[in-house]
């Protein structure tokens, strides 16, 4: 079992938005949505999804060492 301690937000990451991304940000935010929130699980959807695909990808190259 994971410790609460594992979860704790103490690590930043700064990222770009561009004018397009940025207006459907604020859009949502004008509905009450939490964007930390809808990003960070927006994030671990996507790495649910690809995460096979990377790591098979991954496992293919062949390291000299």
């Amino acid at each position: 079992m994971a410790l609460n301690a594992d979860y704790k937000k103490d690590k930043r990451l700064t990222i770009a938005f561009n004018k397009i991304q940025m207006q459907s940000l604020k859009k949502l935010e004008s509905y009450n949505v939490n964007l930390s929130q809808f990003i960070r699980l927006a994030i671990a959807e996507k790495l649910k999804k690809d995460w096979p695909k990377i790591k098979e990808q991954h496992e293919k190259i062949k390291l000299p060492f």
